[in-house]
């Protein structure tokens, strides 16, 4: 390229091969093919001071890039494609190039222009001076001014291939399944007229807007014509005069042809406020923008979240309101229903919306908008992620500070390093393959906001080549969480050097570890339900109808005895619902028996990298037992045993979390010592009960759980319980007080059921 300061060359080259032991690293996440791609520009300009907020110094020209995850070629493994980007001249902004790379099924990428009807990688942004009077609308990089965040990857001609948008370009795949430059085709006349100038758009949005089933987008545009014309393209009789070009939906009619809508409210008019710089006039305008059916009516709405909330109320909204959903009348109109405001900026006055992205976050059937903010002062410096619940499409509510405990990380700038993190990119998807949408904020400190149901928890222990950790969410290998795609920096005087690497979360130590303990809830469920034999015990020493209770389970049976045996059987309810059947022979001094039961529970396992696990379990437990009366006289009775306990498992299969395991059927095998001491008394009428107990273990009892996989899980056990408790009985009522050790503590009142 020629630049008004001489030649200016960019290479696209593969990097020399450098080992992950080079490169930082943690428990978790490490660097690997580092140069996949390597973009060097050689060449300098003399700095830019055309923006008093963005100045930069002479020196060689920066070069980094945007990653998105695509389908190139309809097959199960995530493409990628590349969109350059560089700074910091608008004078003479080079020409950025789209990449697009082939996932080879193993995680390794192939650059590949085949994937383009010419077989050429094609010039996307750039090429131009984005200050100069002169210019080309027709410019085979588009007609764009500036950077923006409204680059689009999705399929808009419903073909299964991947397309590409942004202002005035647009790429849809072709018969032959080829991406192809359709913009000056496909797109509306307005974004190519020489009366209104290279198209400024700070944000772009897609979604369905009229309700048809394909893919809309919505540009909400902040420019005006050339002096001296109107918008339209026609010359304006006021020579000095120029028009808003309003905000544009692009109406897709399914095959990829965008017709223009401009039904939405503009704010085409100044009011007299002082900007910073100075400037004496202000005007509202939107950095971001978003479609979601919010009212569940079946067409798209229109949110729009503000530059500058500052001026919100001269508009007409609420004082530092920080954006506004504009509802779609059916007839693809919004201006005819008015508006639902978005709760306020959390930088109040100072805020500035970056970004939005819609999810139901709370699962309750409405669209929830999630808004990413900065500060204007210090300038892109903070930035801090609000969650505006929608209230059943009349309203929206902050529930920030109640669901995203570690929302104000960044409130008040990176505590890490020096990089301002107010430029950023959120990303709706399942980070941990758990099932439900996360949220990644890509800046120059990438966080995860994980979604745990209830809330959303910060995790941003990641690593860079450098300082900044800009990272790009990528699917590379389709295993553990997502992965990313970083770069790193490195400048001479004439030229920078930018190499591309993978962030990979290959099995770590730590990873391993927290992959051991899929199963432990699982097996704590299982020893806690073989618990259940202390209580079904207590029950065979009485006759007739008799019920038990503590916090997990009620048991509900029939006691029979004929001399010295006992049987009985019953039901338990409650956490450990299923059956039960026992019998025992008693002596004068010994007493023994065999208790069985069939039972479930429902058992819940909490991983950190894995997500939460769930499962439903069948078992089947069964108890023998032998044990001497030391003390039965009167109202006393002290009682020492041992028991054998197997517990047999049906297979299951855990869900809700990511790597879902199957197990298979196993066995939980162990003998216990066990102390009862009982005390019976009569007075006033009520019958009073005191029972203490104790079962133990002297060894630690190891549990193997097997799974499908040929792997077993292990866990160790104290197999211990003690209880006590406390029971008064008068006619049909109850008053019971318990303390058990597994089970928690309890008071109940309720019916007795003892004929």
């Amino acid at each position: 390229m020629v630049s008004p300061w001489g030649d200016i060359t960019v290479e696209y080259a593969v990097g020399d091969f450098s080992p992950s032991s080079q490169w930082p690293s943690n428990n978790k996440y490490h660097i690997k093919d580092y140069g996949f791609l390597r973009v060097t520009s050689i060449g300098t300009h003399p700095g830019d001071y055309a923006s008093p907020d963005e100045p930069s110094d002479p020196g060689p020209y920066l070069t980094n890039g945007q990653w998105f995850e695509a389908n190139l070629n309809n097959d199960e493994h995530t493409d990628l494609i590349y969109i350059g980007n560089n700074c910091c001249n608008r004078d003479f902004v080079l020409e950025d190039l789209m990449l697009t790379f082939i996932n080879d099924g193993n995680g390794h990428f192939e650059l590949n222009s085949n994937i383009f009807a010419d077989n050429t990688f094609p010039c996307v942004q750039g090429g131009r001076s984005w200050l100069a009077d002169e210019f080309d609308p027709l410019h085979p990089c588009g007609n764009q001014q500036d950077y923006t965040n409204g680059k689009i990857v999705a399929d808009f001609n419903g073909d299964g291939i991947s397309d590409y948008y942004d202002t005035s370009i647009l790429y849809l795949s072709n018969s032959e399944g080829k991406l192809e430059n359709k913009s000056f085709s496909n797109l509306p006349e307005l974004f190519f007229l020489e009366g209104h100038g290279q198209i400024f758009v700070h944000d772009a949005t897609y979604g369905d807007l009229d309700g048809d089933g394909d893919l809309d987008i919505f540009v909400p545009i902040s420019d005006y014509t050339e002096l001296g014309f109107k918008f339209g393209g026609n010359m304006d009789p006021c020579s000095g005069c120029t028009a808003q070009i309003p905000y544009t939906a692009l109406i897709n009619d399914g095959s990829g042809n965008f017709s223009a809508n401009h039904k939405i409210p503009q704010f085409d008019y100044w009011v007299e406020y002082e900007q910073k710089h100075g400037y004496p006039l202000s005007q509202l305008w939107p950095t971001t923008t978003a479609i979601g059916d919010f009212d569940n009516d079946g067409y798209g709405d229109i949110a729009l979240g503000w530059f500058n909330p500052e001026i919100s109320h001269l508009y007409g909204f609420s004082e530092n309101s920080s954006g506004v959903v504009y509802f779609n009348d059916g007839s693809n109109d919004w201006t005819q229903r008015g508006y639902v405001e978005l709760p306020t900026n959390f930088f109040g006055a100072n805020g500035n919306a970056n970004d939005m992205e819609v999810f139901d976050f709370n699962n309750d059937g409405f669209l929830d908008i999630v808004l990413a903010s900065t500060t204007h002062e210090p300038y892109y410096n903070s930035r801090v992620i609000q969650f505006f619940q929608n209230q059943g499409g009349t309203s929206f509510m902050d529930v920030t500070a109640s669901i995203s405990p570690d929302y104000a990380e960044y409130a008040n700038g990176n505590p890490y390093s020096a990089w301002w993190v107010g430029q950023g990119k959120l990303h709706i998807l399942d980070y941990d393959h758990d099932g439900d949408l996360d949220i990644i904020d890509v800046s120059t400190r990438t966080s995860v906001f994980l979604n745990n149901g209830s809330s959303f928890n910060l995790y941003d222990d990641f690593v860079d080549a450098d300082e900044d950790i800009l990272l790009w969410p990528i699917e590379i290998d389709g295993k553990y969480h997502y992965d990313f795609i970083g770069s790193h920096q490195i400048c001479n005087p004439d030229r920078c050097i930018t190499n591309f690497y993978q962030l990979l979360d290959p099995p770590s130590s730590a990873l391993l570890e927290d992959f051991f303990t899929k199963a432990d809830g699982f097996m704590s469920a299982i020893v806690e339900a073989s618990y259940l034999g202390d209580e079904i015990r207590l029950m065979l020493q009485k006759s007739n109808l008799v019920h038990r209770s503590n916090v997990a389970s009620d048991l509900l049976g029939f006691s029979s005895r004929s001399n010295n045996f006992q049987i009985a059987a019953g039901r338990i309810f409650g956490k450990h619902p299923g059956n039960f059947f026992g019998v025992t022979y008693e002596s004068s001094f010994l007493r023994g028996g065999v208790i069985i039961n069939q039972s479930s529970t429902h058992a819940s396992n909490a991983t950190r990298w894995f997500g939460n696990n769930r499962a439903e379990i069948f078992y089947q437990s069964t108890e023998a037992y032998l044990e001497m009366n030391l003390v039965n006289s009167g109202n006393w009775k002290l009682t020492l045993g041992q028991l054998i306990n197997q517990t047999k498992v049906d297979d299951f299969q855990e869900e809700g979390g990511a790597g879902s395991v199957s197990y298979l059927d196993s066995q939980l095998r162990y003998s216990a010592n066990y102390v009862n001491l009982l005390y019976m008394k009569h007075f006033f009428g009520i019958d009073s009960e005191i029972s203490l107990g104790s079962r133990w273990r002297k060894s630690i009892q190891p549990f193997f759980l097997k799974a499908s996989n040929n792997f077993n899980f292990q866990s160790f056990h104290n197999i211990s319980n003690d209880f006590a408790g406390i029971n008064l009985y008068k006619g049909p009522y109850f008053l019971k007080l318990t303390s058990n050790s597994v089970f928690g503590e309890e008071a109940l009142i309720g019916f007795q059921f003892n004929f």
